[in-house]
């Protein structure tokens, strides 16, 4: 569901000149074929070995299911400095979209001393 909200806004991040990122734990075929169905045009990254959400501590382990991935969303400056960040452990806390062009107009109005619009 999440990730079919992506698709609803990578448009309008392109024109931001935002960029969109999804790193899972699927394998890279499994990726390719779910960033095909859901007409995604950002990248689908595979941590398959999952050795990236253990370095970041996004792990959960469950007797039924093992070692899981934790869904977080990060926003994240454009030297990789994390903005925001939302635990999605529920789906409820994963970020709306309002949330995240709000996150993309705090971060631009750091950058740009421009954003407000010329000075008169």
């Amino acid at each position: 569901m999440q990730l079919r909200h992506y698709v609803e806004l990578q448009e309008e991040l392109a024109v931001n000149y935002c960029k969109l990122a999804v790193v899972s734990v699927d394998a890279p075929a499994v990726n390719d074929a779910f960033r095909a169905g859901l007409g995604a045009k950002f990248p689908f990254l595979s941590d398959q070995e999952r050795k990236v959400v253990k370095l970041l501590d996004m792990t959960e382990t469950s007797k039924s299911r093992g070692v899981t991935a934790m869904p977080y969303t990060f926003s994240l400056l454009p030297d990789l400095t994390i903005h925001n960040l939302y635990c999605g452990y529920w789906y409820v806390g994963r970020p709306m979209l309002d949330e995240l062009r709000l996150d993309l107009r705090e971060m631009m109005r750091k950058l740009r001393p421009d954003f407000e619009g010329p000075v008169g």
